[in-house]
């Protein structure tokens, strides 16, 4: 059973190891992580939306080798 626990500064979220995977704990971690990280931040929506655009279009140009052999036609 999954208990919380909360004070002023904490929360503290019990979970018992049985019930959840190293792998998954590690999905719930970094989800947590990024809302942790991005809480504060000012960007707006469309400001994310155009970074993760650069973002996905730079790791294609790196990476498009490795899914489209050399002299195929796009």
């Amino acid at each position: 059973m999954i208990s919380v626990e909360s004070t002023a500064d904490t929360i503290h979220l019990h979970i018992p190891r049985a019930d959840v995977s190293d792998a998954r704990l590690a999905q719930i971690l970094r989800g947590l992580r990024l809302e942790t990280a991005i809480g504060g931040s000012r960007l707006t929506d469309a400001e994310a939306d155009a970074m993760a655009e650069d973002m996905k279009a730079e790791w294609w140009a790196r990476n498009e080798h490795r899914f489209i052999p050399p002299g195929t036609e796009k």
